[in-house]
């Protein structure tokens, strides 16, 4: 199976929220109690984003509750980082918990802020786990040679790599290394970051990335796919050389934010399948399937 996007995209729409948004978009995405969890970046009617829970039974036809999950205004003393907003979660779940991370927008630059949750309905909030500027942010779903391992894309003047670090205890972070970085002159030659959560496969630890590339005063925002080592995640195994996503239709190419399909989510089945959950134009959620096989064979 290739990249298959949903007959029916986009599944979720502003006129699916039963609450005022402006928009709603980049879901984090996970199976949940035999049903399909997506948490929702939801924009408020004052230009700040909240996220909001979905459910599905199927996979496809997601009803979003009544209100907001997860405010700024839950993060208590951390509140003073994540005053503009929160936005685009990533969820991984490791040893029975879930952790959120997700950028916190301020006066003081993106963070990366972590939330750990057992029911998507209270959530205990930690204060950033970066410094400044710092977004795009996936844990690793278990300890490999006793250490956790966060993967996020700092910003340093013009660099937008990739980086890979490791913590005990996943609140202090050290041995911070590049782990790849934008290939100039191609699809992703502006600014990298990964998209979803890392699922382990045979072959390595599996994830989707995003890569961005500026015409003259836009740019387009595309989907590949990279592989790590599974013992030693700081190596790179393979990724992409070309798009396997990349926006086509109206709904990916015009919107709050045009020409775009960007992903922080996705379900991986116990046979294999891929539902990847991912936004166009930054106004929507929309569907794509594909196999952890595909993605493992354009990986090398």
């Amino acid at each position: 199976m290739k990249i298959i996007r949903y007959k029916e995209n986009p599944i979720l729409t502003v006129k699916d929220v039963p609450f005022r948004v402006n928009s709603i978009f980049n879901p984090g995405a996970i199976k949940y109690k035999d049903e399909y969890l997506l948490l929702c970046r939801v924009e408020m009617p004052n230009g700040r984003s909240s996220f909001v829970v979905a459910k599905s039974k199927n996979g496809f036809q997601f009803i979003v509750e009544n209100q907001p999950s997860l405010t700024p205004e839950d993060h208590g003393d951390s509140y003073k980082y994540v005053e503009w907003g929160i936005e685009d979660p990533r969820i991984s779940q490791i040893e029975g918990d879930y952790y959120l991370t997700y950028t916190g927008y301020s006066k003081y630059m993106p963070v990366v802020i972590m939330s750990k949750t057992k029911d998507f309905k209270t959530f205990e909030t930690f204060g950033p786990i970066s410094v400044p500027s710092n977004k795009d942010c996936v844990l690793l779903p278990e300890k490999i040679n006793g250490f956790y391992w966060k993967i996020d894309r700092p910003s340093a003047e013009n660099r937008r790599d990739i980086w890979i670090s490791k913590s005990p205890d996943l609140i202090h972070w050290g041995n911070n290394q590049v782990l790849i970085e934008p290939q100039q002159g191609t699809w992703e030659s502006d600014k990298i970051g990964i998209s979803t959560p890392f699922v382990k496969t045979k072959e390595g630890w599996l994830a989707l990335y995003h890569g961005v590339r500026g015409f003259g005063i836009s740019s387009m925002y595309k989907l590949g796919a990279i592989l790590l080592d599974l013992e030693k995640p700081w190596l790179v195994k393979g990724k992409t050389s070309e798009p396997i996503l990349a926006p086509e239709f109206d709904y990916e190419r015009v919107g709050d934010v045009n020409n775009v399909v960007f992903s922080n989510g996705w379900v991986v089945e116990k046979d294999g399948s891929v539902k990847i959950y991912y936004s166009g134009a930054d106004t929507n959620v929309c569907i794509a399937e594909t196999s952890v096989n595909h993605l493992l064979s354009v990986c090398k």
